[in-house]
């Protein structure tokens, strides 16, 4: 690695790796605003309010950032809008009772502000009651029970089917234009064939000296987001691109709002109104939740390994997945309609760049609250795991049944929606039943955990780690807390029973290992 966990680089390399790490996420934060903003059928307001939504996006997942890099897993990780929560939130809007009125689509038609919002208020309230599910399985230690039974072959067909379920608006996305195209062969050419090629950089007038950096590989997304876009500006200003094109950066109704917005707008919880709650709709995020819980045992494991340190111990899992709920709550009462995951495509790039730094995080974390409070901002972006055995027929044939019925199972209530009369229930079943990773992922764990044939070895699942295991790469420990923290554990012993916080044998043998305050070590 170039820069490891607890490494603080220059403030001007910091800087540099943080605005970067933002960039990368950026793309995935806009989802949920552009969905949610055409979801709630705001008519001529739609844009204002995908400007709202992006600005509280920003800051709700900045937020969380900082804090799970502070208090959470505390490994350069990033939190953003978690698409595990997209299939709840797209089947409720298909529910008859909630879908549009066709007339509301068209951004020039005025829409009552009240009956807007009350969707988002609905979104928002049931997804803050769902969040609870996070904290009560890390605050009680389930997460260590659950991890025991959920390895890679439930893992890849919940993957599988939400990597699949987001492939519609991925191809909306690049079917808009082709510039889409040129940005992917870009980042292709910097990450892949440019990674190690050393640019000479002027350090030094008196004397004069060079040094070799590898800028494309340290800075693959930076550099392609800003030659696109570039090549976006000379489209538009040479007329090359038609007015109302999608490469223009100036489109006529963003500037219309652009013009129109404040400088600055803070975010605030209840900014829409008071939250309200569905029962249908709350039952959909539960289980989006207990899915992401899934997912991030396998994004934690993954960072893990990246930035060199041991597998997460048990009780640092427990606190990350307690933060993620929080961070999922302060989200879910800005009105972003989604909880928050930690983003992998982020962690791949502390893999591109070999930085691991805790504190680049906490800067890209940073630098997102103050793009969410910046109004004018929001406006131009608006504009813009561990193997397993696979020569095992059982886990083969596990995977491939679990993603089939993922897929057929929701498909059908799709066409043929349940109908028992009674109203609360039809919703609530039709919208679990329609979610894929819920249906499949719910079969892999069945399935791996009742059908014999394979040891948990060959399953993928690990033995049950001591949160005194030293780390199989360096003495430095990622995930243990400053020195005056773990003092302040010393002194109140009975925070250390928690299953969320380290141990007092935890406390002992790390302080012994760097040779930490022996004074306080317990007798």
């Amino acid at each position: 690695l170039y820069l490891r966990v607890n490494d603080r680089p220059p403030w001007n390399q910091a800087l540099l790796f943080g605005c970067q790490q933002a960039t990368v996420c950026i793309s995935g934060l806009l989802v949920f605003p552009f969905m949610v903003s055409e979801l709630a059928c705001a008519g001529d307001a739609t844009i204002a309010l995908r400007v709202q939504l992006i600005a509280a996006t920003f800051v709700a997942c900045g937020v969380a950032t900082i804090l799970q890099t502070t208090l959470g897993l505390r490994l350069s990780i990033l939190n953003g809008t978690a698409f595990s929560f997209l299939p709840p939130l797209l089947a409720f809007s298909q529910l008859p009772e909630n879908r549009c009125d066709p007339q509301n689509v068209f951004q020039n038609v005025t829409v009552p502000e009240e009956e807007w919002k009350g969707r988002i208020q609905t979104i928002s309230g049931s997804l803050v009651l769902a969040c609870l599910v996070f904290v009560i399985i890390g605050a009680t230690g389930a997460v260590g029970i659950f991890s025991k039974f959920v390895g890679p072959i439930t893992i890849v067909p919940l993957l599988i089917l939400l990597t699949m379920s987001t492939v519609p608006t991925i191809d909306d996305k690049l079917s808009l234009h082709w510039i889409s195209i040129v940005m992917i062969l870009t980042l292709i050419i910097v990450v892949i064939y440019l990674d190690d090629v050393h640019v000479p950089i002027p350090a030094g007038i008196r004397p004069f000296r060079v040094v070799r950096v590898r800028v494309f590989g340290q800075f693959p997304y930076l550099i392609s987001v800003g030659f696109v876009w570039f090549l976006c500006l000379i489209l538009t200003l040479t007329g090359a691109e038609p007015e109302e094109g999608q490469a223009r950066v100036d489109k006529s109704a963003n500037m219309r709002v652009l013009a129109e917005s404040p400088w600055v707008q803070v975010p605030y919880p209840g900014q829409f109104g008071l939250p309200r709650i569905d029962i249908g709709l709350m039952c959909g995020f539960m289980a989006s939740a207990v899915s992401s819980v899934i997912e991030n045992l396998g994004s934690y494991a993954m960072a893990a390994r990246v930035s060199e340190q041991r597998r997460p111990p048990k009780s640092t899992v427990n606190r990350a997945i307690i933060v993620e709920g929080v961070g999922s709550m302060i989200a879910a009462l800005f009105g972003v309609c989604s909880g928050v995951t930690t983003y992998t495509e982020n962690v791949a790039l502390i893999h591109i760049t070999r930085v691991a730094s805790r504190v680049t995080m906490q800067i890209a974390g940073t630098l997102l609250i103050c793009l969410g409070l910046f109004t004018k901002v929001n406006c131009v972006i608006t504009m813009q795991y561990r193997l397993i055995d696979l020569k095992l027929t059982r886990n083969i044939a596990i995977m491939g049944m679990a993603t089939m019925l993922g897929m057929v199972v929701p498909t059908h209530f799709e066409r043929y929606p349940l109908n028992m009369g009674i109203q609360t229930l039809d919703s609530t079943l039709n919208m679990l039943l329609t979610i894929k990773m819920l249906i499949g992922g719910g079969i892999a764990f069945i399935l791996d955990n009742t059908v014999p044939g394979a040891t948990a070895k060959q399953r993928g699942l690990h033995e049950e780690d001591d949160d005194n295991e030293p780390s199989e790469f360096q003495d430095e420990d990622g995930y243990s807390f400053p020195d005056y923290v773990n003092r302040i554990f010393h002194a109140v012993p009975v925070l250390t029973k928690l299953p969320f916080l380290p141990s007092q044998k935890n406390l002992a043998a790390r302080a012994s290992a760097n040779k930490i305050y022996p004074s306080e070590l317990p007798k």
